[in-house]
């Protein structure tokens, strides 16, 4: 239950400085990077959110969206946290480190495994 909570409070900050990026520093100030990191930061957030959703109803998919989490994050926190650097550097140990972390804790699990 712990993991679960910790996901969806994780995964609702990504996506709220996610959208913030995009809203503010795309749409107000009409920059193409911030628009294009923060679209991508808000889908990768909403996923691990999702993620943390099915962990704590005990979905049977919750290893699934866990999966596409870790692959969708790992990418998008590569991208705008070296490439464009729009992330700082807690955003970039977390929007990596946390997503592998999951798909690595439950592949063991064996209470989420179908």
């Amino acid at each position: 239950m712990l993991i679960s909570i910790l996901t969806i409070l994780i995964g609702a900050v990504l996506t709220a400085g996610g959208a913030q990026e995009l809203i503010v520093q795309g749409i107000f100030n009409n920059r193409r990077y911030p628009l294009l990191g923060g679209a991508l930061g808000t889908v990768a957030g909403a996923l691990l959110l999702s993620a943390g959703i099915a962990l704590l109803r005990e979905s049977p998919r919750a290893t699934d969206l866990i999966r596409a989490a870790a692959f969708v994050c790992v990418p998008v926190f590569i991208i705008i946290g070296f490439i464009w650097p729009l992330a700082g550097w807690p955003v970039r140990i977390i929007g990596i480190a946390f997503p592998l972390y999951l798909l690595a804790h439950f592949r063991k699990s064996s209470a989420y495994a179908r």
